[in-house]
């Protein structure tokens, strides 16, 4: 037993040496990238995937980021939102001040969505692949 807790603090020390923290069981947030157009890439939060905190009105709700490719800084952060409607999906970003849905760009919305759905399995929210965009 002592010699196993040894190799675990080694281990542990190499990880933190290296700046890794690597603590079993615990997942930590992930910027996942989306897709880049126009000088901009665009990355989701997977940790705010429906999260309580962002806005309701939508089924499904992810916190986004969007960076410049040019020098790489943060041009803005937005709320995009889904819902099927009679099998058909919707995509939209959340305005803030006027506290309201509205429709974005919807190549953007599709390629959020589809980097979404590993993040929903794994957090087992359902969807359907079968949903057609509008």
């Amino acid at each position: 037993m002592k010699h196993c807790i040894q190799k675990l603090a080694k281990g542990f020390a190499i990880l933190t040496t290296l700046g890794i923290l690597w603590l079993p069981g615990v997942s930590s947030a992930e910027d996942v990238w989306c897709c880049s157009r126009e000088g901009r890439t665009f990355y989701l939060d997977s940790e705010s995937i429906n999260a309580p905190n962002l806005p309701t009105g939508m089924d499904y709700r992810v916190s986004v980021k969007t960076v410049l490719d040019s020098d790489g800084s943060l041009e803005k952060s937005a709320v995009y939102g889904f819902e099927a409607q009679n099998d058909v999906m919707v995509g939209m970003t959340y305005d803030k001040s006027a506290e309201l849905w509205k429709n974005g760009e919807a190549s953007v919305a599709k390629a959020v969505w589809e980097a979404m759905k590993p993040y929903l399995r794994q957090k087992r929210i359902s969807y359907s692949d079968a949903w057609a965009w509008e």
